[in-house]
């Protein structure tokens, strides 16, 4: 339909869209006569709308242009548009019934029809409803409305580690690491179900008003299960997916038969990013790129950052190995080598860093709120206790199958390093079995470390549900 060009043919416009309740529109509009502002121009009631929280500007500008369907689907009511990506829109919408604010993925209804795009969707729904942790956004229901599907997701208010380091510059040496560590142990939970993410990079890392990262964005996501069957090989057709600056080597290569090492060369080059504001090789076109992901090493961290730890800049280095058996070879012992960089609390970012929601969208985010809103950080530091309380022997024994009998061959699997290139010898370093790594020396004992005290299996399985309630009621994203 064309614009409407008058203001009650605007309003007419509104009521047809179902935006806003007819009694509510009513009352509006006779406010603002009575009060001698009625507008007299569609732009000026538009505004005023907007600031009255009755629509958002993503509303008003689709109005203004003559449109007003398409802003239901099923029982959610669109409020604004948060992305496009290769797998499909993302919409912030409000549930009708219960006004909770979630994050919608539709598949567009020509990729809907096409059979790998469809799958891919599908598959992204199976593995994100496989995976419950804090550290990884939720996908709570897969729903069709005629030719249309969707995902119902968690919607995180935040700022991704992109729009963060973009905004204000590389990153705190503790934050860097504590961001990092918190998307590891969401990778391990993935590792331990047989996933692989195949695009871990900074946009795909969203931090949350409570300090909380979460990792968004499985489309690419492969299985084991899937692998085993041949189907990830038939979806990727032998193409190349990821993201030129954060994709590993071998990904480069051959996309479907890449295992969790991959994931952690992405994660590397996002540290990397955090840590110095820049990609590993910020100049050239993609096709050099992933040339140079598998032949040319990055400048070293500690160019840019001289006040990065020598150690944490040896992590780095081992993380962005170009062989993937001389990386680390888990998340764990990834989350394991960064912990003496992350041994203080991190303060959750600034209101001021967050993108500030329209008034419609705060009054949604209030009318969910139950209870009053979780102070800030309380999720954060109940993630922090049951990642550190992770981090100990209870982890060593699960890696290596549940057998408490076994930790002492868990632990020595897992610290004895394979090879490693050393960016200040001419050789590579080797531990033997009897040694354990430190970033700091790889062919020094590690120092005993001050006994920590541990978490009864108990209290960590509490520890984590409340970290998973809070994230899920409170921690809601801008996925930006």
């Amino acid at each position: 339909m064309p614009a409407p060009s008058s203001v009650p043919e605007l309003l007419d416009r509104v009521r047809r869209s179902g935006l806003v309740p007819p009694d509510r529109l009513d009352g509006f509009v006779a406010g603002l006569q009575a009060s001698g502002q009625a507008p007299a121009t569609t732009a000026v009631l538009l505004d005023l709308m907007v600031e009255a929280g009755m629509v958002t500007r993503f509303h008003a500008d689709k109005l203004a242009a003559g449109k007003y369907k398409g802003f239901q689907i099923g029982s959610y009511l669109i409020l604004d548009q948060l992305g496009t990506g290769g797998m499909g829109q993302v919409y912030l919408a409000e549930h009708a019934a219960m006004r909770r604010l979630v994050a919608l993925k539709v598949l567009p209804v020509f990729a809907s029809e096409d059979a790998v795009a469809r799958e891919r969707f599908l598959r992204e729904a199976r593995a994100a409803a496989t995976l419950d942790h804090p550290n990884v956004v939720r996908v709570f229901d897969l729903c069709q409305e005629g030719r249309l599907l969707y995902l119902v997701m968690e919607y995180v208010e935040g700022i991704s580690l992109q729009a963060l380091v973009a905004r204000n510059g590389p990153l705190a040496v503790e934050a860097a690491c504590h961001y990092a560590r918190q998307v590891l142990y969401g990778l391990q939970h993935a590792h331990d179900l047989g996933f692989v993410h195949r695009d871990i990079k900074p946009a795909n890392l969203l931090l949350d008003r409570a300090g909380v990262v979460k990792i968004l964005d499985l489309g690419l996501v492969r299985s084991q299960a899937d692998a085993a069957a041949g189907l990830t090989r038939k979806l990727d057709n032998r193409a190349i997916l990821g993201t030129a600056d954060y994709v590993a080597p071998e990904q480069a290569v051959d996309s479907s038969s890449v295992d969790i090492r991959a994931d952690l060369y992405s994660l590397g080059a996002t540290l990397y990013f955090m840590l110095t504001g820049r990609p590993l090789f910020p100049d050239g076109r993609t096709a050099q790129k992933l040339v140079w992901q598998q032949i040319k090493d990055p400048v070293p961290v500690t160019r840019f950052r001289p006040d990065v730890p020598p150690g944490l800049a040896d992590v780095v280095h081992v993380l962005l190995q170009k062989r993937k058996e001389d990386r680390f070879q888990s998340p764990a012992e990834a989350f394991e080598a960064l912990a003496p960089w992350d041994d203080v609390e991190v303060s959750p970012p600034p209101e001021e860093w967050l993108p500030q929601q329209p008034a419609r969208v705060q009054a949604a985010r209030a009318a969910a709120q139950t209870g009053g809103t979780a102070r800030a950080g309380s999720t954060s530091q109940i993630l922090t206790l049951a990642m550190r309380s992770e981090s100990g022997v209870s982890r060593r024994i699960r890696a290596s199958g549940g057998d408490p009998s076994s930790e002492a061959s868990a632990i020595g699997s897992g610290s004895a390093i394979r090879r490693r290139a050393n960016p200040t010898a001419e050789t590579d370093a080797v531990c033997s079995d009897d040694t354990t790594r430190t970033p700091h020396n790889p062919r020094r004992p590690r120092p005993a470390e001050p006994e920590r005290k541990r978490v009864p299996l108990l209290v960590l399985v509490a520890v984590c549900a409340a970290a998973a309630a809070a994230a899920t009621a409170a921690v809601l994203v801008a996925m930006r």
